[in-house]
């Protein structure tokens, strides 16, 4: 049930305890037992430390069984988390002399490492391919049929909350103001596209043309991830759908050279539509990130920004620094919003570092604007 302002609590996001115990590392199969390799990779798999499935953005009054970013479509066995570390670098130091297949052998090893990373830091655990059902809107599904699209995103080493942008897509498809049809045929814009998923989504659901943008470091992991999601736009798009890539730095806007067009610079004032999502992470980038959209956005009346952050009080001064830096360029907010979400890489697990899955579930409040001209 929702709380009187109007938040969905964790029972709403599906988060709340269940009724199964968490098992204890003495409870997991011992080696001295000889478990088969069924068993031995099945106990890995509840030990992943990887975040679980993701569906849609929940609302009040939907069904649990369709909650959305927030909420995990399946649950792993809990395990707790002391014990764990020790119980993997034992499967991977036996020779596991009971198993006769050495490919078999190698796969288990091969796990039980990966558990291990995941458990030693995001940057020790390598690259990670994460599936995303976005929902399309009926201007975007064949035969005015709702339907899905399905996103294959890798992570490289961008600390970005994954709640940030679901939500965020929930609110570029369903605000009325931000629809196919308003967009006529308006190029958009990502700042600080991270793994590209919103801009993705963006082109899929939008049949336009999204240009997204980060730091040279980023920018390769943004191409891998187009050309591994090309067809799947192309397909929601009915071909309308483009993405490209560019390194755009916000203190220097003015150099930003979209993959496609390397001879020569977008001019000021391009795009009718910019978005940006979990933006904030220094006392800096309020103020990069306003000199980057005061560069790259239309002067024209129907221009939006749409912007979406965690409400994380580490970083309120910089958030209402934000604010009041856009207000000074003469945008207003048209729209906004809390909503609550699930944080996948949220919290860390015991002292020992261990994630687990235990460390999944916190709910995170995202505040969701969308920016437009002052009029009068």
């Amino acid at each position: 049930m929702a709380t009187g302002n109007g938040l969905l609590t964790a029972r709403d996001l599906g988060l709340h305890a269940d009724d199964e115990g968490v098992l204890d590392v003495l409870d997991l199969p011992q080696l001295h037992t000889r478990p088969t390799t069924k068993t031995l990779l099945s106990t890995l798999d509840d030990l992943s430390s990887q975040p679980p499935p993701w569906e849609a953005t929940p609302r009040n009054g939907t069904p649990r069984t369709r909650s959305g970013a927030s909420t995990p479509a399946t649950k792993r066995r809990k395990v707790r988390s002391e014990g764990v570390p020790a119980y993997l670098t034992r499967i991977v130091a036996n020779p596991l002399v009971w198993i006769e297949n050495d490919e078999e052998k190698e796969r288990i090893w091969e796990t039980a490492a990966r558990r291990l990373a995941e458990r030693s830091g995001r940057t020790a655990m390598g690259d990670l391919t994460r599936v995303f059902e976005i929902p399309l809107g009926r201007s975007a599904c064949k035969e005015g049929e709702g339907g899905k699209g399905v996103l294959a995103l890798k992570d490289g080493l961008v600390d970005r909350n994954g709640d940030d942008e679901m939500e965020y897509l929930d609110l570029t498809l369903h605000e009325p103001a931000l629809t196919a049809d308003n967009l006529a045929n308006a190029e958009i814009l990502e700042l600080g596209a991270g793994t590209g998923l919103v801009g993705m989504a963006a082109a899929a659901v939008f049949q336009r043309t999204v240009y997204l943008t980060d730091l040279p470091e980023i920018v390769p992991n943004l191409e891998r991830n187009i050309m591994a999601n090309e067809e799947v736009i192309r397909a929601c798009s009915h071909g309308e759908g483009k993405v490209a890539t560019g390194v755009l730095d916000w203190s220097d806007p003015a150099e930003f050279c979209p993959g496609t067009e390397a001879d020569h610079s977008r001019p000021k004032h391009s795009f009718p539509l910019i978005l940006v999502a979990d933006p904030i992470y220094s006392s800096d980038h309020p103020g990069l990130l306003v000199n980057a959209i005061d560069y790259h956005l239309s002067r024209d009346v129907d221009a939006r920004v749409v912007v979406e952050m965690p409400v994380r009080e580490a970083y309120a001064s910089e958030r209402q620094d934000f604010r009041d830096k856009m207000l000074g360029l003469g945008l207003v907010i048209c729209e906004e919003e809390e909503e609550v979400g699930y944080d996948d890489w949220g919290g860390s697990g015991g002292e020992d570092g261990d994630g687990g899955e235990e460390a999944f579930g916190a709910e995170v409040r995202c505040w969701w604007s969308v920016w437009g001209w002052k009029t009068a």
